[in-house]
């Protein structure tokens, strides 16, 4: 950096002329520092930062806010639905499920239903089993784009099977009527 006061040559980072004893300003080292090599690598630097939006999404404060934005939107919209497998909800019945026996309860007036189900991981197919009596009633195959479609009979236990690529879970499901509820 050139002094303007005796034209001597000085460091960039030089406070006061060696020569004269000129002050700089902190504008005029700044200036001459951006003249140099590393100056111009680190305006290219910031340059990358605006563009790439890095000086924002790299500040702490913004990826706890972003995260906290994620997980609010995750509870929101329910999209942890959970690992087992069961039958959703639906306007067409109500569900009830008995822990000790292991069966989910579909109380509804219609006398059919399409019961949506929730399959956790990637389910290829459903399978439907209706026993009544311990006697197999009929076995249906379902694709994954449709629901299941259930008559109400008191005596009938369906047996609904998720069918994976190496294995099958499966939940039992009764359909009764609202009257059965105790």
């Amino acid at each position: 950096m050139k002094c303007k006061n005796c034209g001597k040559e000085n460091l960039i980072k030089a406070h006061y002329c060696y020569s004269c004893g000129h002050p700089f300003t902190e504008e005029k080292r700044q200036s001459a520092y951006d003249s140099t090599l590393w100056g111009k690598l680190d305006k290219l630097k910031k340059a990358k930062q605006i563009v790439t939006l890095e000086a924002v999404t790299s500040h702490p404060v913004f990826r706890v806010l972003f995260l906290a934005l994620l997980i609010i939107i995750g509870v929101l919209t329910n999209t942890n639905k959970g690992s087992v497998m069961r039958p959703l909800e639906s306007d067409a019945y109500t569900v009830a499920y008995d822990r000790k026996q292991n069966e989910y309860y579909l109380f509804s007036e219609e006398e059919e239903v399409a019961v949506p189900l929730y399959l956790p991981g990637k389910p290829e197919g459903v399978r439907v089993s209706a026993d009544r009596d311990g006697e197999n009633i009929f076995v249906r195959e379902y694709s994954l784009s449709e629901s299941p479609v259930l008559s109400k009979d008191p005596s009938v236990v369906y047996t609904v099977y998720g069918i994976y690529e190496d294995k099958e879970e499966q939940i039992l499901i009764l359909l009764q009527d609202p009257s059965a509820i105790e």
